[in-house]
């Protein structure tokens, strides 16, 4: 069943967990492969991720948590909608549910893997797209969680994916802001830190080793510390 955009909005309006989910994952059926978007939209398109931000900050039945993190990665695809995306509020979110949050006790004993891989794919589009995002990530100290997570590499209860996005935001905000790169390097063992974490990633990957290396070369790629800065389409997600 098709729904148009002002539809789901109007099932996101009113507050019901259920309406929500049943409109947020029509949408993310027929937006999965999604990358150019209606023009004149715009504002709506912010205006659902704004409601899909405030749903977040519910406590939400693991499925609607899930598909609300599906729609923001989606809608941060375009770039003319960031702008809900791209607040140090919505970043805070964002990097709650991703698991990187520093001194905040949010981090749950069982971790939900695809809540937390679905963040990360957010984090890298809004971080890719927006440079207030940037500035955000490197005010909330997203380098820091990210590092603490990287010093976990080899630990069983990250999954290959996890691993994969952590490295992927990694690269990227550390290509797009030097004083993060600079942190990285001088505060939190960089060099060590992600000679590990790509070791670990590759050692991982079993069949798709060979895969794996490529991705992770591409990735070394667009960091300014090993390479110059490539920005093209494959970093969205």
């Amino acid at each position: 069943m098709k729904m148009d955009l002002n539809a789901i909005i109007e099932k996101m309006e009113t507050g019901d967990q259920d309406a929500a989910l049943t409109a947020l994952q029509t949408f993310n059926k027929e937006k999965s492969q999604c990358f150019s978007f209606t023009p004149g939209e715009e504002e709506d398109r912010e205006h659902l991720g704004e409601l899909v931000l405030g749903f977040l900050e519910r406590d939400l039945q693991p499925s609607c948590q899930l598909a609300c993190l599906e729609t923001i990665r989606i809608l941060s695809r375009d770039k003319k909608s960031l702008l809900p995306f791209a607040t140090r509020h919505a970043m805070q979110i964002l990097i709650r549910h991703a698991g990187l949050g520093q001194g905040e006790g949010f981090t749950p004993e069982i971790p939900d893997l695809e809540v937390i891989v679905e963040a990360l794919k957010c984090l890298c589009n809004i971080v890719f797209n927006s440079e207030a995002a940037q500035e955000a990530g490197a005010e909330l100290q997203l380098i820091v969680g990210l590092a603490e997570r990287l010093k976990q590499c080899r630990e069983p209860q990250w999954n290959h994916d996890v691993r994969f996005f952590d490295l992927r935001l990694t690269f990227l905000i550390t290509a797009l802001r030097v004083d993060v790169r600079a942190q990285l390097a001088r505060e939190l063992r960089g060099v060590s830190l992600l000679s590990e974490a790509l070791d670990a990633r590759l050692a991982s990957a079993g069949p798709t080793r060979t895969r794996w290396r490529v991705q992770a070369s591409t990735a070394a790629q667009s960091c300014p510390r090993w390479g110059d800065r490539r920005r093209s389409e494959p970093w969205r997600s």
